[in-house]
C-alpha cells in the first residue's frame, strides 16, 4: 500500500479501510509509519511443512533481519517533544473510522496498533508490532500469530487473543460493508492461548492478500466495547494501543493527539526514531484558500501543496521571504491517487464509449497546463502512474497471454485491446485554447454515437440534448473545470458544474447520485484484492464502494483474480498492465495530470533524517522539533 500526505480534499475517495489507513497513518500528521504494503510471508525457518518468520515480504527476502535495531531511514537519537500542526479540508463528526456512519477525523486509525507494522523504505514488508512472529503452512491456508505479552492498551490493560478475536468478529458483522467483504474468506479465528491466534482461510481465498490483511488489522479492546455499540459513530475518544491517543476534540474543527509516554511499544525496532512529536494537532478548514491563509499566518506549521499556481506564485509572503518557511520538492516513488472526472456509467448518457471519449477529448490539457499550471504538470494516462505497471504501445506477448483467454468476457470497449495500442488521451498539437482538431475529433465521435447538431445543441436519437453535470468538492477545481464545461457547451453539450460541501459530496458519492464527478481514487503499489472494491462487479451497485463508474465485467473480475494470485513482482506487473490496458480502453474518466515529485511547505523548526525513505514521501513520522528554533519563531510572532 502507499503512504500518503494527510491533507486530502473532500473529493479524494478514501477506502476508509484499515489497510490503507495504516499505510498512511501519520503521513504529515506524524502518527507512525503504518503498514507499508500488502505482503505474504518470507521464509525464515522451515520444518514439518511450516514456516515461521519475524517478518513478511511479498516478493523476495526481507530487508531487515530478526535482530534489526531500527529502520535505516530514522534517526534513533531524535529528540522527543514539541507540537506538529497540520490541516485537513472538510469536517468530521466521528472518531470511529471502522463504522458506516459518520465522517471520521484525520488520524483516527492511528490510535490503534496492528499485529504487524511496515517500513517506508520497502513497498511490501512488515515487521513485528503486536505480533512477535507468524507461522503458516506452505499452502498458506492458515496463519498463526504469537502476540507480544507486553502489548497493552493505553489504560494499561493487556492486549490478548480475546481482543483479536473480538476485533475480527466485530469487523465481519458490524464494520463497514467493504471490510466485511475483505474478511469473508476468513472461515475461522481461534485463540491457541492468551497470546496466540490462528486464522483459517477458505479454499478459494486470495491468500497472497489475506495474510497481510490479517497482519495489518488494527486491534480493538473487547472490554472497552462491552456495553458500547461498535457500529455507532461516536465522538468519544476510543481506547487505543498506539503511540498517540486523542487528547482533545472540537467536532468538525480540531483534533489533538498526544504522545503516550507509557506507550508499550515505544522501544520496538519499528518505532525507534519515530513518533517524536509530543502533540499532533489537525485543524479543519472549509476550503483550500482559507487553509492557505491560515498557514501564511502561522496558525499551522506543515502543509502539502497540490496547486501549481499557488506553488509558483503564492509562497511569497513575509515568513517565506525571511526564510522562516521552507519549500521542498521531493521525488515521489509511489503510485499516486488516480485523478479524473469519472463517468457514472449507470446513467444512460454514458453507456456509449464514444460519448465518453468525445467528452474526454474536449478537455484541453495542453492549454490548461500552460495557462493555469505554468507547464509543470504531466498528463496522466494510466491508472498506475509512476510505476512499472503502466501499459504502453501495442500489446506485447506477455500481456496478450493474459488477455486472450478472457476476451469473450471483457467489455466490448476492449474488443481491440489485443491489436490496438494502449489508449492515451487526445493530445493537442499546441497549447491553443481553440483547438480545431480537438473539436473535429469530438464531433466525429458524437456523430458516430448517433448525435446531431441542431441549433447549436447536440441532440440524440431521443430528441434530447446531451446534458450532464460535473460534481466537485474543492473550489480550486473550478479554474480548470469551468473552461472544460465551456468547451463542451461550444460543441452543443449542456455541461454544468456543481460544487458541493463535504457532507453533500459524501452522501451523493456513496449513493451514486451524480452524472460525473471529480475524484481521486487511491491506487496501490502492489494491487490485489482492493481492486474488487474499485473495479469488481460485486461492488458496482453497492453504495459507498470505490467502483464509482459502475464497472461490471466477468472478464475484469477474472483478471483481478489473476492479479491477486501473482507470485512474483514480474507477473504482477504484467497482469496489472493488462488490466490498465482494458480500463483505459473503456474511457471511464477524463484523466487529469501527475507530477514526479511531492511539494511541501513547513516552518523552519522541523528537522528530519538526512536520507528520506524512498517510499515515505509526505510522511513526517520520523521528523522532530528543534525546540530552540520553535520558541524563536513563537517569540517573533511568526507562529501562533
Amino acid at each position: 500500500m502507499n503512504r500518503r500526505a494527510p491533507s486530502l480534499p473532500p473529493f479524494v475517495l478514501s477506502r476508509r479501510r484499515f489497510l490503507r489507513a495504516l499505510a498512511v497513518t501519520g503521513a504529515g500528521a506524524g502518527l507512525g509509519a503504518g503498514l507499508a504494503g500488502r505482503a505474504s510471508f518470507a521464509l525464515a525457518q522451515e520444518g514439518d511443512d511450516l514456516i515461521t518468520s519475524h517478518g513478511l515480504s511479498m516478493f523476495g527476502e526481507l530487508r531487515y533481519p530478526a535482530d534489526f535495531p531500527h529502520f535505516d531511514y530514522v534517526n534513533p537519537a531524535a529528540p522527543k517533544g514539541g507540537i506538529h500542526r497540520s490541516w485537513y479540508i472538510g469536517s468530521f463528526d466521528s472518531l470511529t473510522p471502522f463504522t458506516e456512519k459518520g465522517e471520521a477525523a484525520s488520524g483516527a486509525w492511528g490510535v490503534f496498533d496492528s499485529l504487524m507494522s511496515g517500513s517506508l523504505d520497502t513497498l511490501s514488508e512488515m515487521y513485528p508490532l503486536i505480533a512477535e512472529s507468524v507461522t503458516y503452512p506452505a499452502n498458506k491456508r492458515w496463519v498463526s500469530f504469537k502476540l507480544n505479552p507486553a502489548a497493552r492498551f493505553s489504560d494499561g490493560s493487556p492486549l490478548t487473543s480475546e481482543d483479536v478475536l473480538f476485533t475480527f468478529d466485530a469487523m465481519k458483522t458490524k464494520g463497514q460493508i467493504r471490510y466485511r467483504a475483505y474478511f469473508d474468506p476468513i472461515i475461522g479465528v481461534e485463540a491457541l492461548g492468551p497470546h496466540e491466534v490462528k486464522f483459517t482461510f477458505a479454499e478459494d481465498a486470495p491468500v497472497r492478500d489475506m495474510l497481510p490483511t490479517v497482519a495489518g488489522t488494527s486491534i480493538f479492546s473487547k472490554a472497552y466495547f462491552d456495553g458500547r455499540d461498535f457500529s455507532r459513530a461516536s465522538i468519544e475518544p476510543p481506547l487505543g494501543s498506539g503511540a498517540y491517543q486523542v487528547e482533545r476534540v472540537e467536532a468538525g474543527r480540531t483534533i489533538v493527539y498526544k504522545r503516550d509516554e507509557n506507550y508499550w511499544a515505544k522501544d520496538l525496532p519499528v518505532n525507534v526514531g519515530a513518533n517524536n512529536f509530543d502533540q499532533i494537532r489537525i485543524d479543519y478548514y472549509t476550503d483550500q484558500a482559507s487553509a492557505f491563509e491560515a498557514f501564511k499566518a502561522g496558525e499551522y506549521s506543515y502543509r502539502s501543496e497540490s496547486n501549481a499556481d499557488r506553488w509558483v506564485n503564492g509562497y511569497n509572503f513575509p515568513a517565506r521571504t525571511r526564510g522562516d518557511v521552507v519549500l521542498t520538492e521531493t521525488p515521489a516513488h509511489t503510485v499516486p491517487f488516480c485523478g479524473g472526472v469519472f463517468f457514472n456509467m449507470r446513467r444512460d448518457a454514458f453507456k456509449d464509449v464514444r460519448v465518453r471519449e468525445a467528452i474526454q477529448t474536449m478537455f484541453n490539457f495542453e492549454w490548461t497546463n500552460a495557462t493555469l499550471f505554468h507547464g509543470v504538470e504531466q498528463r496522466s494516462v494510466s491508472y498506475w502512474e509512476r510505476s512499472d505497471m503502466v501499459a504502453s504501445g501495442p500489446t506485447p506477448p506477455d500481456e496478450r497471454a493474459v488477455l486472450e483467454p478472457l476476451m469473450a468476457e471483457l467489455p466490448p470497449e476492449a474488443a481491440d485491446v489485443l491489436t490496438a495500442e494502449a489508449v492515451t488521451p487526445f493530445k493537442g498539437a499546441n497549447a491553443n485554447e481553440r483547438d480545431r482538431a480537438r473539436r473535429r475529433r469530438a464531433i466525429e465521435l458524437f456523430t458516430a454515437a448517433g448525435y446531431t447538431t441542431q441549433s447549436g445543441r447536440l441532440v440524440g436519437a431521443n430528441g434530447q440534448q446531451l446534458r450532464f453535470e460535473m460534481m466537485y468538492g474543492s473550489p480550486d477545481a473550478e479554474q480548470y473545470l469551468s473552461p472544460f464545461s465551456q468547451a463542451l457547451r461550444g460543441v452543443g453539450v449542456d455541461a454544468s458544474l456543481r460544487f458541493v460541501d463535504s457532507a453533500q459530496w459524501r452522501e451523493r458519492a456513496e449513493t451514486f447520485d451524480f452524472d460525473s464527478f471529480l475524484v481521486y481514487v487511491p491506487m496501490s503499489d502492489t494491487p490485489g484484492n482492493e481492486l474488487r472494491d474499485t473495479f469488481g462487479s460485486q461492488y458496482a451497485q453497492i453504495g459507498g464502494s470505490l467502483n464509482v463508474s459502475g464497472v461490471a465485467s466477468p472478464g475484469i473480475d477474472k483478471l483481478i483474480t489473476l492479479i491477486e494470485s501473482a507470485e512474483s513482482r514480474e507477473d504482477l506487473n504484467i497482469r496489472v498492465r493488462a488490466l490498465d490496458r482494458v480500463l483505459r480502453a473503456m474511457q471511464l474518466r477524463v484523466p487529469l495530470w501527475v507530477r514526479p515529485d511531492t511539494w511541501a511547505a513547513f516552518y523552519d523548526f522541523y528537522r528530519y533524517p538526512e536520507t528520506p525513505p524512498e517510499y515515505g514521501t509526505g510522511s513526517t513520522s520520523t521528523w522532530w522539533v528543534d525546540a530552540e528554533r520553535y520558541e524563536a519563531l513563537r517569540a517573533a510572532g511568526t507562529l501562533r
